[in-house]
């Protein structure tokens, strides 16, 4: 039997002239179908482990008092009220004719950063575009969530996946590769698609760097030979200072530092 579909459509508002165009480039979508099973993802910040990108699983669908009231889940696990409790007060206030509200709303389980695993309720959130002036130029109402069978590349980024599907036939970047395939935790759960040699890219900046580094063994190698100094370090007696007392000055290329840290 198919489980049941739960449809959620935005509440707009704004300026008429505006609206439809700053509205159509919103993450919250106008409309929303979620069923039991659902693979979705938060798209507003709630707390430290709650964040713009976590994944979950719709596991149920219940009212507001309804969550509040229940203390374990469908499968007898318990629910987090502190957390539902935090995300309630992070919520916009409810109108006033919302009170007592009967809509069914989705508990989804998130798989939070810190490796936990937290269920809540999600309801309802805010979106608003605003002028410096703080004149209000188009704002959304709509559940913080979206579809997430699928994520690219670059929303994937962060995420630790335990079985992962991808698919390298649209990189077009260096490093996208390297993104996508260490989002999984081990390699009998990554499955990968459409794979090229030139598709797995490095920056050119990136391959020099490496290829200046050297082992250990080889350091001291060169420190033992007293050249150890001479390939990491350039000592210099710069103006006021003395050759008793040499400046060292470690090579060192801030582009390249960027560069490693872009795509580390």
């Amino acid at each position: 039997m198919t489980s049941k579909s739960y449809r959620y459509d935005s509440i707009d508002g704004g300026d008429l002239r505006v609206k439809d165009k700053l509205l159509a480039n919103m993450m919250a979508p106008p409309s929303l179908e979620l069923k039991k099973g659902a693979q979705v993802m938060l798209i507003k910040n709630m707390d430290e482990t709650l964040v713009n990108g976590s994944l979950g699983t719709v596991v149920s669908f219940k009212t507001q008092d309804a969550f509040e009231l229940n203390s374990r889940g469908d499968d007898g696990s318990d629910v987090e009220s502190a957390a539902a409790r935090r995300v309630r007060a992070f919520n916009s206030a409810l109108s006033d004719g919302s009170k007592g509200d009967t809509k069914e709303y989705p508990v989804v389980a998130f798989h939070a950063v810190d490796g936990t695993q937290r269920r809540i309720l999600c309801v309802p959130e805010d979106w608003k575009v605003e002028l410096p002036t703080g004149e209000l130029q188009a704002s959304r109402k709509q559940l913080p969530l979206i579809l997430a069978w699928a994520l690219s590349i670059h929303k994937a980024q962060g995420q630790t996946l335990e079985r992962v599907k991808v698919d390298l036939g649209k990189v077009f970047e260096k490093g996208q590769a390297y993104v996508a395939l260490s989002r999984a935790t081990s390699k009998q759960g990554l499955q990968v698609l459409n794979f090229q040699k030139a598709k797995v890219m490095a920056h050119a900046r990136v391959v020099e760097f490496y290829n200046k580094l050297y082992s250990a063994e080889t350091a001291l190698q060169k420190k033992a030979a007293g050249s150890i100094t001479s390939y990491t370090v350039k000592q210099a007696a710069p103006t006021g200072g003395s050759a008793r007392n040499p400046v060292s000055v470690f090579d060192d290329d801030d582009e390249e530092a960027e560069v490693m840290a872009a795509y580390g």
